[in-house]
């Protein structure tokens, strides 16, 4: 099978020592060290990216990933690739935290259509942008009207096969909850994972949904941690600015009756 996380530990080997073998992803955000009189002089508002990678975000670059898919079936429940092959109960995984992404994907409808992706990072960008279509956000978007799907992705690696990877992916609400819940355990304040990655199997939640047919979310079972990379720690994700919510305004008081206590409002 052939993908674009692989081979982690020679990348990794790569970015130590000054090799060209960078995931696109880093190549984004990590740009190489470079003295002072080598600095460019950069206008307001501006920052420095790879050339390479910027080019290929213009001209829709955005396929990262070329190896199976792994994903619910209706019917046959955790699957992998077009062949639908099975994944087991027991089968683990080491989840790629650092590299996952959310944003919104184009389905082809016909054979001379390609699939479209437009996403970020969750560590640079953890809110998920507005439709490039419709323009909604995420709660208001509504995908009868809409051809474009919000998309959340998960590279996976067998425990036992770290060249066996796979990236999980969901356009629906379950999909984004199971990443979720699985991020706030492993941004868990105080936790020194050392750099180790969640290792994790595949469940799956299914429960009665408002037209009486069935859903099935994922279900992420963490069961320990380990290097995705094997004897590679993961970079320490750099905290970003957001938005400090503005205080909730004081609840309005309540009158009081007349007749005294006995007469006050009862808050049910």
């Amino acid at each position: 099978m052939q993908d674009n996380y692989g081979d982690e530990t020679k990348r990794a080997a790569a970015v130590k020592t000054g090799g060209a073998d960078v995931p696109a992803a880093a190549a984004e955000t990590a740009v190489p060290a470079a003295s002072n009189t080598d600095t460019p002089t950069m206008p307001p508002g501006h920052k420095l990216v790879d050339p390479f990678t910027h080019y290929a975000a213009i001209e829709g670059g955005d396929a990262f990933f070329n190896g199976d898919y792994a994903r619910i079936d209706p019917e046959h429940g955790w699957v992998r690739g077009r062949e639908k092959e099975p994944i087991g109960a027991t089968e683990a995984f080491v989840a790629n935290m650092h590299e996952a992404r959310h944003g919104h994907i184009k389905f082809a409808k016909s054979d001379g259509e390609s699939v479209e992706h437009r996403t970020a990072l969750i560590r640079e960008r953890p809110e998920l942008p507005p439709c490039p279509a419709c323009g909604n956000i995420v709660d208001e978007h509504d995908d009868k009207r809409c051809d474009w799907r919000p998309v959340v992705y998960l590279p996976l690696r067998s425990v036992t096969d770290p060249d066996d990877v796979v990236c999980f992916t969901g356009t629906g609400k379950g999909a984004r909850r199971a990443v979720a819940q699985l991020c706030r355990i492993y941004a868990r304040e105080g936790a020194d994972r050392q750099g180790k990655s969640p290792a994790i199997t595949l469940n799956t939640w299914s429960f009665e949904n408002k037209s009486g047919g069935t859903t099935t979310w994922p279900v992420f079972k963490l069961i320990g941690w380990e290097f995705f990379a094997p004897g590679v720690p993961a970079p320490q994700p750099q905290p970003i600015a957001i938005p400090i919510a503005p205080p909730s305004s004081p609840a309005p008081a309540r009158k009081r009756a007349v007749g005294g206590d006995l007469d006050d409002e009862i808050p049910f």
